[in-house]
């Protein structure tokens, strides 16, 4: 399934939950776990965010992934691209490093990397299985704007399960975003459900597991209730 169709499709979950008896589930996140709820009437969907300033010269940027490859576009004009080598399946801009300044996340396939420090250590490799049989590792990556250029500013060793699709919003009202993501094993093909819901928070250096859920999930859609709060939707 195309990922551009997804925000459609849970959108049109979200509106038919009102009128029909489709199993949509919620859970908002409680202390440091999921709290299942019932969905509530009136809940609007929370879509992507797509366009922001992130240079601060009063010019929105935006964001496009032709074949894979993403490209950052400000008044109409191509001011970065990611790598030929990647394939970058989603992207939307977020504060997920909570420093205060609206980075572009992408969630990229690219060819597996081993921590330099392996090749010394004597029991070295500790990420050597995070790949498909094609070599490939899934990735988290922050890509902002910084003395004057944009650049990397955070990118994640291979994950140990890829993920298959991400949302970023602050479910807790603490005031800064949390990372929620949809992941399954490198063995099982791409499209394939994913097998775990997560929330991840970061520390300052990387991202850490608040809570998860095992199961099996196609979609996921985040979510506001008329008193503001913030629910992961999944069908």
């Amino acid at each position: 399934m195309p990922r551009k169709l997804l925000p459609f499709l849970l959108l049109a979950l979200i509106s038919l939950s009102q009128t029909s008896p489709i199993p949509l589930h919620a859970w908002e996140l409680g202390s440091a776990q999921f709290v299942p709820v019932t969905v509530p009437a009136g809940i609007k969907y929370i879509p992507p965010r797509t366009e922001a300033d992130l240079d601060k010269n009063g010019t929105l940027e935006s964001l496009k992934i032709t074949d894979g490859r993403l490209t950052i576009i400000s008044a109409g004009m191509i001011v970065w691209q990611s790598p030929k080598e990647w394939n970058v399946v989603q992207a939307e801009f977020t504060d997920l490093n909570r420093d205060g300044a609206i980075e572009a996340t992408l969630l990229v396939w690219r060819p597996f990397r081993s921590w330099p420090v392996d090749q010394w250590l004597p029991h070295g490799g500790r990420i050597a299985s995070f790949h498909d049989e094609e070599g490939y590792s899934c990735q988290i990556i922050l890509i902002g704007w910084e003395n004057g250029q944009y650049r990397e500013m955070w990118a994640g060793s291979a994950l140990a399960e890829p993920v298959t699709f991400f949302a970023a919003a602050d479910l807790d009202n603490g005031g800064a975003q949390e990372l929620v993501t949809l992941e399954n094993e490198y063995s099982d093909p791409r499209s394939a459900p994913a097998r775990d819901l997560k929330v991840w928070e970061w520390n300052g250096f990387g991202f850490t597991v608040v809570t998860k859920i095992r199961g099996s999930f196609s979609k996921m859609a985040l979510a506001q209730t008329s008193v503001g709060r913030i629910l992961i939707l999944v069908p």
